[in-house]
């Protein structure tokens, strides 16, 4: 089994977001998580092309050993023959060869089910490997949406505080010209004219009705 896959599985399954975000410090946590992302599909791929080798693996020692089993089999009948017809040197020969084939058949069965056992990891990490990428593909959708509702906060913030300027801009008669032109200045000074006057007209109300 390929080792630098192991490792690098590993890495990958037993890694947090806040983790990889910490580690990668001055890094955008969007960056990070979206070259994970493509990491983990990179992974998957390597893992699925040593899947692939091992398959074939299998395939091969499997039919080697179905090989040396009818090897096997068919020596046992020749034997047979062999000492029916008197011919113990053709048994005796037969014999050493099956004595050969005894010695190779268990390394063929364990090979086979070691291979059959790195499939099946393989496999395994197909599984856990795609289940950390929809982890991480929720952890980067949330953090987009999160993002995007503070960043359209802020921009309501700015807007209402831009707008509060502006209505105490064109309330404040002081105002600079560099934030209103003449007529605004001219509209304003009107305004405050009227309601002095309004003002000056109760206050003197006021007073007649007091005498």
């Amino acid at each position: 089994m390929n080792e630098g896959i192991v490792s690098r599985v590993s890495r990958l399954i037993s890694g947090s977001v806040n983790a990889l975000v910490d580690k990668a410090e001055s890094i955008s946590p969007e960056i990070v998580m979206k070259e994970t992302i493509r990491e983990i599909d990179s992974t998957i791929d390597e893992v699925k092309v040593s899947l692939g080798k091992e398959t074939i693996d299998l395939k091969k020692s499997k039919s080697q050993l179905d090989n040396e089993k009818n090897k096997y089999d068919n020596l046992k009948e020749q034997i047979k023959v062999a000492i029916k017809e008197n011919r113990d040197d053709l048994a005796k020969s037969a014999i050493s060869r099956q004595m050969d084939i005894e010695t190779q058949i268990p390394i063929l069965e364990e090979t086979v089910s070691q291979i059959e056992l790195n499939i099946k990891k393989y496999e395994d990490f197909i599984d856990a490997l795609n289940a950390k990428k929809r982890e991480m593909q929720n952890e980067l959708a949330e953090f987009i949406k999160i993002n995007k509702e503070q960043q359209e906060s802020s921009s309501i913030s700015n807007n209402m505080q831009k707008a509060q300027e502006a209505f105490d801009r064109v309330n404040n008669i002081e105002v600079e010209s560099k934030y209103l032109d003449k007529d605004d200045i001219e509209l304003a000074q009107l305004d405050k004219l009227v309601r002095d006057n309004r003002i000056e007209e109760r206050l003197q109300s006021l007073k007649a009705e007091q005498k």
